[in-house]
């Protein structure tokens, strides 16, 4: 082995400065318990420990591979790493980590290069139980001093890297991703039970009655991978994060007391001289009006109204006041967790996504690349969209070897939906800004019998936007989102309208009937949001409302509820396209999400929702999570958006008014506007028979 060593000898020796040598121990000790057992950063840190002897001052382990064992040579640390597990289960290990691996290691460390070696900000899991079926967790904590949750290990095996599943999905011919994430208030053990439930349903053999999509072996398919993927968010007032840095930073605790104490004495001191100057003269000459003078005498006025106005009590109770609301909010834990999803969810995502680009362009180095009539991927694209603007930006057909495309899915809830557009703004910087899936409008004018229409403008393989060189954006499933509904107003937020265009088909499942997001949101936004319309109307909010039409059908429009009444979703400075753009999916009255029956109006909406919070606490509803309740319609639907293979758009549309038939969902798929009045009636399109006369106009 000619592998250069950067150090001189095994074992090594603990640094004299017992403070650096105390750090190094507790780095790697934390490493070993955060860490993934088996994964790439966990042997890696394991190595260390092994090359080092036992610590001064330590008791050592009762284990028979003690965790500092001062081996003295590389081949017996590999040896020890190799012992530790089932190679037969961990191939990438037993097939990585040898001599020249533990050489590598152990220099990075001498060379104060070991962080970024270790450096992955996200862990994959394999299920036990079901093949296709993978786990993506966030390595971020909840806080710096609360070690991470790892999934069971009895259900979830942790692969070597992202380049292990990258081979995966080579050796089983992996054609679709799905990947969902969760939203606010959601800690791991929850999202993994809820999971594992998901995972489960997901693979019974499937017997749905679908014309489209037959009953395969699996509701998947093994060539359909579903990735749950977790950020670090907490549960509100339970949470040890929460309370946890009380015990460690009394010093900031002691500055945050003492600005609280001056703008408590400001304001305190502000209302003393409101009621010395102002309200109690006034009060005393109202005294004086005979009609009112009995009713001074009688309950006392002026010394009630001496004894209240008094310094020294008032601005105690303004500093009181503001810290239970401040410690409130933090115990709510929205701004925490929405902070979390952004800086911490979102990135990690993102690197996962770009490094599985990477490691499946490494394979593929390796041999040779499919022509273009063998790349085919998973069948998406409409007839329709073939026409048009489309056919402008084609690329003519080549006999260069093209990657085998990946179609990818993003499911993302609440706050999780809110992650997953930033995750797609991400990789529209890391990937490029001007691909031509962003170009091309959302609608397309065709000329029907009927006269012109507007119709969706549905992307095929050789235009759509791509992750990388390997993976094709397809649909947004957005459930439920914590998404302001202004971000979709033209001239605020154009990087979210930017991101959400380059997927090909997008879905909304939203509920008037969430709480949530109508109170906690708009409570937890009010003064972080740049417009009082950001923090009190979300998009997970939108309903659909029947419009009187001259028709035959009664088409909806999407309204939002304010607080008793209802607004339109649409507003003039809207961007009409992608409004159009959307699928809706109005689950307000769905069972699960909604247990109370009473119908919407001006006068029944606060009791509603004052009933649901009541059943929501007392377990009989989930006004804000029951989308992905495996019973629900609305579940059934996410069934057939995953794994449904057929190319036209109007037959997936029948497949979803024949879930929702007999349910209180309603259901609009994507249409333009008329906006030539107040009403803005909808198009309904229909499937055009065989022959009929569609051309592009």
């Amino acid at each position: 082995m000619d592998m250069e060593r950067h150090y001189e000898s095994l074992p090594f020796t603990w640094s004299k400065n017992p403070e650096r040598s105390l750090n190094d121990q507790r780095w790697l000790e934390s490493i070993i318990r955060n860490a993934a057992p088996f994964s790439d950063w966990w042997v890696k840190a394991r190595i260390v420990q092994l090359a080092y002897p036992q610590p001064p001052d330590a008791t050592p382990a009762a284990d028979t591979l003690p965790t500092y064992a001062g081996l003295k040579s590389e081949a017996e640390i590999a040896k020890a790493v190799r012992s530790l597990c089932d190679l037969n289960q961990y191939p990438d290990l037993a097939a990585i980590v040898g001599e020249e691996y533990v050489i590598r290691t152990l220099n990075s460390w001498k060379n104060k290069q070991f962080t970024a070696a270790i450096s992955r900000n996200f862990e994959v899991y394999a299920d036990r139980l079901h093949e296709n079926v993978f786990l993506v967790t966030s390595t971020a904590t909840i806080s710096l001093r609360v070690d991470r949750q790892l999934p069971p290990q009895g259900r979830y095996r942790p692969l070597f890297n992202v380049n292990e599943l990258a081979k995966i999905m080579r050796q089983r011919s992996c054609e679709r991703l799905t990947l969902r994430t969760h939203g606010y208030a959601t800690p791991d053990r929850v999202f993994y039970k809820l999971f594992m439930a998901e995972a489960d349903e997901l693979n019974r053999p499937g017997n749905s009655g679908s014309k489209i999509n037959p009953s395969p072996p699996n509701n998947l398919g093994d060539k359909h991978f579903y990735i749950g993927y977790h950020w670090p968010s907490e549960e509100p007032f339970l949470s040890p994060g929460l309370w946890v840095d009380f015990r460690y930073s009394w010093g900031i605790i002691v500055k945050f007391l003492f600005v609280l104490a001056g703008f408590a004495a400001v304001a305190g001191t502000l209302v003393y001289a409101l009621l010395k100057l102002l309200v109690i003269p006034l009060l005393l000459g109202l005294g004086m009006v005979p009609s009112i003078a009995h009713l001074g005498e009688f309950l006392d006025f002026r010394r009630t109204v001496e004894a209240a106005a008094v310094w020294s009590w008032i601005v105690p109770i303004v500093f009181i006041f503001w810290l239970l609301l401040m410690q409130l909010l933090r115990l709510v834990a929205y701004q925490r967790d929405r902070y979390r999803a952004i800086h911490y969810g979102a990135p990690d995502l993102g690197e996962f996504f770009w490094r599985l680009d990477t490691a499946l362009r490494k394979l593929d180095s390796e041999r040779p690349l499919l022509s273009p009539e063998q790349n085919t991927p998973a069948p998406i694209s409409v007839e329709a969209s073939k026409v048009g603007l489309e056919g402008q930006f084609s690329t003519p057909e080549s006999s260069t070897p093209t990657p085998q495309l990946l179609t990818v899915n993003l499911i993302g809830h609440s706050m999780g939906a809110l992650l997953m557009v930033n995750v797609l703004r991400i990789l529209s910087d890391r990937f490029g800004k001007d691909d031509r899936g962003a170009v091309l409008p959302d609608m397309m004018v065709v000329q029907t019998d009927a006269g012109e229409q507007l119709i969706p403008q549905y992307l095929s393989a050789a235009t759509a936007d791509r992750i990388g060189d390997y993976m094709l954006l397809d649909k947004l499933i957005l459930a439920g989102p914590d998404i302001p509904l202004e971000f979709l107003r033209e001239g605020r937020n154009n990087y979210v309208r930017s991101a959400m265009r380059r997927c090909r088909q997008i879905y909304l499942m939203s509920s008037d009937r969430d709480t949530v997001l109508r109170y906690m949101s708009a409570l937890g936004n009010w003064f972080s949001e740049p417009s009082l319309e950001m923090s009190g109307l979300r998009l997970g909010n939108v309903y659909l409302k029947p419009v009187p039409s001259s028709g035959e059908d009664t088409p909806y429009r999407p309204f939002i509820r304010n607080m008793s009444g209802s607004l339109p979703a649409v507003a003039p400075t809207s961007a009409y396209d992608l409004f159009q753009k959307f699928n809706y999916i109005d689950c307000s009255e769905m069972v699960g999400l909604n247990g109370v029956k009473l119908p919407l109006n001006l006068f029944t909406g606060v009791a509603i929702d004052i009933l649901n919070n009541v059943l929501h606490l007392l377990g009989k509803v989930d006004d804000h999570g029951a989308y992905f309740f495996t019973s629900t319609p609305s579940f059934a639907i996410l069934k057939l958006l995953m794994t449904v293979d057929s190319s036209e758009r109007e037959n997936i549309w029948d497949e979803i008014q024949r879930l929702t038939a007999g349910t209180p969902l309603r259901f609009l798929p994507s249409q333009p506007f008329l906006t030539g009045n107040t009403t803005a009636q909808y198009i309904v399109v229909r499937s055009t028979p065989a022959g009929g006369n569609i051309t592009s106009a």
